[in-house]
């Protein structure tokens, strides 16, 4: 179709002769109809396209949709804020009075350690008992020469130690035999260093008085000899006896 576009409404259909279509201003429409009379004056088809072109009442009414559509946004996205920040708060308090109450509970529950002081405990002083250890005496001397010699005290020992011409000399293994008027008294005379000096020398005791019987004897004493004050000599048997037991406790 060519020249002046035509005004929207119904024209000859320019591919079908014998109907009319509807112009809609800007393009040709898919409404058609038979040819009844005059073409332009027929009403428009319903549904019919209306012209592209927006009018001028269209265009704030459609601002105002999209406008009010914005608004509704704002105010939902408004409002949930701020329900959203009072349930936030609302759980945080909650939150925060649960773990106080918990901590309270637990205190209260939790026993105060006790503050009493226990009683001082008194140990009782300890005593120490000393056991005096028995001392077994010594075994007494086995004569097997003489049933009568026996141990000399101690007091008769040292009487006839007090008569040695050298120091250092020692007398042990003191042997008695008291035949009543006279007291024959042996031992084993020691050295300085404790070897024997002679194993066994006999004495004589008078009176209190000693006298020197055998030859170590008057060897090793001061005492005045028996054989010249007493007329008793080495071989008297007495002084045998107590010789021969003194040399039994020395084998």
């Amino acid at each position: 179709m060519t020249g002046p576009t035509p005004a929207p409404g119904w024209h000859p259909d320019p591919s079908e002769p014998g109907l009319i279509r509807y112009w809609d201003g800007t393009q040709w429409t898919e409404h058609t109809q038979p040819v009844t009379g005059p073409t332009a004056e027929q009403p428009a088809p319903t549904g019919a396209d209306e012209p592209s072109q927006p009018t001028q009442a269209g265009v704030p009414h459609a601002v105002k949709i999209i406008g009010g559509i914005v608004v509704a946004f704002v105010v939902i996205g408004v409002l949930g804020a701020v329900f959203g920040d009072d349930e936030s708060a609302d759980d945080s308090q909650a939150a925060t009075q649960s773990t106080t109450s918990s901590a309270a509970a637990q205190e209260t529950s939790t026993p105060a350690p006790s503050t009493t002081t226990p009683p001082a405990t008194t140990v009782p002083p300890t005593t120490t008992t000393t056991s005096a250890v028995a001392v077994a005496p010594p075994a007494p001397a086995t004569y097997t020469s003489d049933p009568r010699c026996a141990p000399a005290n101690q007091s008769l020992v040292d009487l006839v130690s007090s008569g040695f011409s050298e120091s250092g000399l020692t007398l042990t293994n003191g042997t008695v035999i008291d035949s009543g008027d006279y007291t024959y008294i042996g031992g084993t005379t020691l050295d300085a260093t404790g070897g024997v000096e002679n194993r066994s020398d006999v004495w004589v005791i008078a009176n209190g008085t000693v006298y020197s019987s055998t030859g170590g004897a008057r060897n090793t004493t001061s005492w005045q000899r028996a054989s010249s004050e007493l007329d008793i000599s080495p071989g008297d048997p007495d002084v045998q006896a107590v010789d021969a037991c003194v040399v039994d406790l020395t084998r």
